[in-house]
């Protein structure tokens, strides 16, 4: 392959990427407007709190929302700045790349049944892991202190950026808008294009590596590589546990893109667990942490790494333990199914995109009167 033509493929596959995930990010990013507009901090802590329930909503949330990791990454940290608590922001973020509906029927239709099952139980298993070590690691309200201080530092570096900031009245108390009011849809357009604007960079940069690693790195030499590591003796299976979770990182694809890689590795006879891991690992990409080094606390964002790796590699060990056995047998579905599904996802995608607009202009013309 020429350099001409590689670059072309590249080019080639980073559209493709971001049209398999093109709904995702919209619907993300719609999220996290609308919570940054139209929810008050009360409502984060009642819904999304520090404790068992504010887990189960978060997670049940993103089980029905965003299923790409960049809008669902756009999302927590529009949760984030509102005042939900870390833990279920980040049990959101786990359980929208790897409990979301789509990824589920998408994995169970072109994977089977125990695919389908090993993200749902590895997502179940991460969640544990990450909010159990937030929750060792950041003792005696150390969570919700580093969050305040963190939330006002942005807050004042953003100062005079109309769309950052909500009205307030006399008394000082936030005055939320109503969703039922066409202004609002106003503010939540400039509130999701501020947000683009801001993590652009890294949104094309992560598309344009992943597109080009997939044009260079062939699917193959990928299993060959993961099949070299599970050779090595004694600690092999550790070792490839983690080269899943490192393939991930290096080849940047979000969660949608990686269903026709775990669907070839599947094929090339990758036990499940290091198939998994591989699919879990799409939130350790280069470009979603420096999203979240600029959505969270440093220290916050490193200890979720740590734990993200460390939950991640066991929840491939037990999904293999439970349901490994026989997955490689399992028949494999058409992927017609998986370009039809992301074709009526984008269209309703941008049909929500369009009513946005089209509120947000009747609502200036309103106020205009």
């Amino acid at each position: 392959m020429n350099v001409a033509d590689a670059f072309a493929n590249g080019v080639l596959a980073a559209a493709g990427f971001f049209w398999d995930s093109l709904f995702g990010l919209i619907f993300g990013f719609l999220v996290s407007a609308i919570v940054q507009v139209a929810l008050t901090p009360a409502t984060m802590e009642r819904f999304l709190g520090p404790n068992l329930k504010g887990l189960l909503y978060a997670a049940g949330f993103g089980i029905i929302s965003s299923a790409c990791s960049y809008g669902a990454t756009a999302a927590a940290r529009g949760f984030y700045r509102n005042g939900a608590d870390a833990r279920a922001v980040f049990a959101f973020l786990i359980s929208s790349t790897n409990m979301n509906l789509a990824i589920l029927i998408l994995f169970w239709s072109l994977l089977g049944w125990r695919f389908a099952f090993a993200e749902f139980f590895g997502g179940i298993v991460i969640i544990a892991v990450v909010t159990a070590g937030l929750s060792a690691l950041f003792r005696n309200g150390e969570l919700a202190r580093l969050q305040r201080a963190y939330v006002s530092e942005q807050t004042e570096e953003e100062d005079g950026e109309e769309c950052c900031h909500h009205h307030h009245d006399a008394s000082g108390s936030a005055a939320r808008p109503k969703l039922s009011e066409a202004a609002t849809w106003r503010q939540v357009g400039k509130t999701a294009l501020a947000d683009v604007k801001m993590l652009r960079t890294e949104l094309v940069a992560g598309y344009l590596i992943a597109g080009f690693a997939s044009a260079v790195i062939p699917a193959g030499r990928l299993a060959g590589a993961l099949h070299a590591v599970g050779a090595v003796p004694y600690v092999g299976y550790l070792l490839l546990l983690l080269a899943g979770l490192a393939i991930a990182v290096a080849t940047f694809v979000c969660s949608m893109g990686n269903v026709p890689v775990a669907r070839y590795l599947a094929n090339a006879g990758i036990p499940l667990g290091a198939n998994t891991s591989f699919i879990y690992g799409d939130l350790l990409i280069l470009p979603l942490i420096a999203i979240y080094r600029k959505s969270f606390p440093h220290r916050l964002v490193w200890a979720f790494v740590v734990l993200f790796v460390a939950g991640a590699m066991l929840a491939g060990a037990l999904a293999d333990l439970f349901v490994g056995r026989g997955a490689q047998s399992s028949t494999m579905g058409s992927m017609t199914l998986n370009d039809r599904f992301t074709l009526i996802s984008n269209v309703v995608a941008l049909i929500a995109v369009a009513a946005v607009a089209l509120t947000a202009r009747f609502g200036a013309a309103e106020s205009a009167r």
